[in-house]
């Protein structure tokens, strides 16, 4: 230790040694660094968050065009995620936009009243089913298998106009 303190004596070698421990101490942390910077999650956050945890997938059929996908996640919650408006109506008619699928602005409410709980709208094909149950999960695949015969009168009444 003796040796170590009449080496770091002379001003050269002192300001190597400071450096090289700066910039040591700091590529260790270099990582977790950028993601605090940004507050970003990183990979371990987001696969340990039990938001983003699949627990359970739904089968369902293809609807208008799309594939739909329902999971179940470790907190509980149910994703449907799905193309609102579908690709196509049931006819095989295609659907381009608002107009053609009027039901598309309140979609979450038409499935909400379905399966007889709130349905929350996170994104335009993104829709959250809180502490969703069995029956909850199956109503909505068997909402989708029957869609276009529910559909309401209105909706098509719309569409023709």
């Amino acid at each position: 230790m003796l040796a170590l303190i009449k080496f770091m004596k002379t001003k050269t070698y002192s300001f190597i040694i400071v450096g090289l421990l700066f910039f040591s101490c700091n590529s260790n942390n270099s990582e977790e660094s950028e993601s605090t910077k940004n507050n970003e999650p990183n990979k371990e956050e987001i696969m340990e968050d039990p938001e983003f945890v699949i627990v359970k997938e739904y089968p369902m059929d293809e609807w208008g065009g799309a594939q739909p996908e329902l999971t179940l996640r470790e907190s509980g919650n149910a994703w449907l995620i799905t193309e609102v408006p579908p690709f196509e109506d049931e006819d095989g008619n295609e659907l381009f936009d608002d107009e053609d699928f009027p039901e598309g602005l309140e979609f979450e409410k038409l499935i909400a009243d379905y399966i007889g709980t709130d349905v929350i709208r996170d994104d335009r094909e993104v829709f959250i089913i809180e502490n969703a149950t069995e029956e909850q999960c199956l109503k909505v695949v068997e909402f989708f298998a029957n869609y276009w015969d529910l559909r309401k009168e209105e909706y098509k009444m719309k569409k023709e106009n």
